[in-house]
């Protein structure tokens, strides 16, 4: 009984809170269609908030009539549209928080020929981060502009004013204002002043934590105390530390919101168990205490183009579990959960293995932080002869788990009677892992063949070729139902987007260069034999 009430308790204080998510369509814009669905999904598994990032250095997704000038993505919405998508939030009891990014990520202003003057990049900055100018009145000018025009388009009391990821200091005004202010001083002066134009449009001003709170935390105690303080952290999976991080946040007398990630920057098609734990870890820190100062929880997902579209809301369900009724819960039947709901469904052991491998197998990045990892590396397509000479030299074939996972979907699609599609969405993303593994493995097992023979390597390539384009139609046969036909994202190199963030269009990459070589088989011979291992 004890248990039980404690259960309800913690219950109770969650729905109080932001349970949310995000789509970033700054970065790569979809359907209202898409967008309505993931409300109509909140709704359903309980989710109060859908956090809406309107802008990235790729471009604005919001067509703004006060700054015609901007890098606008050529799928971008009006006004009028963004605000119809919000009012069928509220009509669903879902709040769509805005995010315009207003000091990093700003490429959306800055690589405008009309606003390049105010880029402040730093040479000794990171080369992937943005900044624009803090100290150019013209910049606060341009965001009360902007910033007018979101409060006009979403009723929510939020506005996120993004603030990450920023690469400032390099023009002469930041120079000479350095001379005299610390950056830390300049920072929250900048803030304060975004915090001014949204409090005066009647909005709640929110900022990501990371140079806040961990990079400059000499900025916090700086800070307007009614400033929102957003905390990501991506690499870590330990609600102590994350309630230790909202602690400061609210003993600094500021509101805190904790943010996960499905999707981020470790991940392409799918994410692995570990990030399953650092969305159990934001919500044990976040929404079972009855700080007031902890608003809640919203699952940050970034980049749509790294995976296919509806292949993910397995993941949003997890989030959603773990929100509402705890992580316990959420990892002992989060996905039977989705099965029976979102598929409806029979649960069976063959679905408990299915989940348990995908999570388990996904591919990841890896980085500095996770130098001794052990897993599976996150391969792009080989596309090009450098890549497919670079791959034939390693004479060890990663295993390819998904290849069994694809055997279980088989006896599992029968049992599906509700979201068809959207099981085959996930049986696409499978599908494509295991041909991306299996067309590495097959050409390193085949370069240590001794003898190497033409005939084998003929037939292999046209394979290979046949196997490539088959899939590469059926990932653009998905992506044109559910995302805009003539997306940046699926035709062209995206700037600022890496090869693994566009699955698409690297896939299609891949396909051509497999065509080549196939109409051209004594080039690939000739590749296999120089990289064959002596």
């Amino acid at each position: 009984m004890a248990q039980t009430t404690q259960s309800d308790s913690r219950k109770a204080t969650a729905r109080g809170k932001m349970r949310g998510l995000m789509v970033d369509a700054g970065r790569v814009p979809e359907t209202i269609a898409y967008y309505r669905r993931v409300i109509e999904f909140c709704a359903d598994w309980e989710l109060n908030t859908l956090q809406f990032r309107l802008a990235d250095d790729q471009g604005s997704v919001m067509r703004f009539a006060s700054v015609p000038d901007l890098v606008t993505h050529r799928n971008a919405f009006t006004p009028e549209q963004l605000k119809s998508l919000a009012e069928y939030g509220q009509s669903h009891g879902v709040d769509l928080i805005p995010e315009l990014e207003s000091f990093g990520h700003t490429g959306y202003i800055t690589r405008s020929s009309a606003y390049a003057h105010l880029l402040d990049r730093e040479a000794t900055g990171s080369s992937e981060f943005t900044g624009i100018i803090p100290v150019n009145p013209e910049s606060l000018q341009l965001f009360e502009k902007l910033y007018r025009e979101v409060a006009a388009t979403f009723p929510s009391i939020y506005l996120h004013g993004g603030c990450d990821e920023v690469n400032w200091g390099g023009s002469m005004l930041s120079r000479k204002a350095l001379q005299t202010k610390t950056r830390a001083q300049i920072w929250a002066e900048f803030l304060n002043s975004l915090n001014q134009i949204s409090a005066g449009l009647g909005k709640q001003f929110i900022v990501w934590g990371d140079i806040v709170l961990h990079k400059v935390p000499e900025i916090l105690g700086q800070l307007s105390k009614n400033i929102i303080v957003m905390d990501w952290n991506y690499s870590d999976n330990s609600s102590a530390r994350f309630r230790e991080t909202f602690q400061k946040v609210s003993a600094n007398g500021s509101r805190g919101i904790g943010a996960p990630a499905l999707s981020c920057y470790k991940w392409g098609a799918r994410v692995g168990t570990e990030q399953l734990r650092n969305i159990d870890a934001y919500a044990d820190a976040y929404l079972e205490t009855k700080d007031p100062n902890s608003l809640g929880v919203i699952l940050t997902n970034w980049v749509p183009s790294r995976y296919v579209q509806n292949s993910i809301w397995d993941g949003f369900a997890y989030a959603a579990v773990a929100f509402n009724d705890g992580t316990g819960t959420a990892q002992t039947s989060g996905f039977r959960r989705f099965v029976e709901k979102h598929y409806r469904a029979k649960w069976n052991e063959v679905w408990d293995e299915v989940f348990h491998m995908i999570y388990d197998a996904a591919p990841y990045m890896k980085d500095r932080e996770t130098a001794s990892w052990m897993g599976l590396l996150l391969p792009v397509p080989w596309s090009n002869d450098e890549e497919l000479t670079a791959l034939l030299k390693d004479a060890s074939p990663c295993p390819n788990p998904f290849t069994r996972i694809r055997s279980l979907l088989v006896q599992l699609e029968p049992l599906v009677a509700k979201n068809l599609s959207d099981f085959q969405a996930f049986g696409l993303c499978i599908e494509y892992l295991d041909r991306m593994f299996w067309r590495e493995g097959v050409v390193i097992e085949q370069a240590a063949r001794k003898p190497l023979e033409r005939e084998t390597t003929d037939l292999l390539i046209q394979s290979i070729a046949e196997r490539d384009r088959e899939l590469a139609e059926a990932l653009t046969k998905d992506w044109d139902t559910g995302r805009f036909r003539d997306s940046a994202a699926k035709l062209e190199p995206v700037f600022d987007l890496q090869p693994k963030d566009q699955l698409l269009f690297q896939w299609e990459r891949a396909t051509a260069y497999s065509a080549s070589l196939a109409s051209h088989p004594d080039r690939f011979y000739q590749l296999v034999r120089r990289a064959k291992p002596i």
